[in-house]
């Protein structure tokens, strides 16, 4: 009867063992979508996600809230129409200038939005933001 279970706890341990090694390659780079079971969000749900957050960290008013959610609504719409545009395309320099004019042109319509202490508290964030993902990269390579 020891001999049994011996041999039964031996053979649990080097199963468990032999299944923590094995990670298969397509299981390593997942795609972001795929990541921890999460769903694509749609356009409106994303621009209300970021009106909030936007709102908490600047303490906007309901007006600027509702004038933020529809920049980023319109903003997301766009990015999706794009991603389907160029989809076959790849990293293009077309698609890259675009991208460039597109941020520049979401930037100046926030400006217009924003007062001009929530927006110099809106690029201390976006510089913070910035750093933080570097320090990231730098870590990892």
């Amino acid at each position: 009867m020891k001999k049994v279970l011996v041999l039964l706890a031996a053979f649990s341990f080097s199963a468990g063992i032999a299944s923590a090694q094995t990670v298969s390659a397509k299981g390593k780079h997942k795609v972001k979508t795929e990541q921890a079971g999460k769903t694509q969000k749609t356009p409106e749900q994303k621009a209300e996600q970021k009106a909030k957050h936007l709102a908490k960290q600047l303490n906007l008013s309901a007006e600027q809230t509702q004038k933020v959610r529809q920049l980023h609504l319109a903003r997301y719409q766009e990015m999706q129409a794009n991603r389907a545009k160029y989809a076959s395309a790849g990293k293009t320099d077309a698609r890259k200038q675009e991208m460039k004019a597109d941020k520049a042109s979401y930037e100046a319509q926030l400006k217009q939005i924003l007062s001009a202490d929530q927006y110099t508290k809106y690029a201390q964030l976006r510089a913070d933001k910035v750093e933080k993902h570097k320090a990231q990269r730098k870590a990892k390579s």
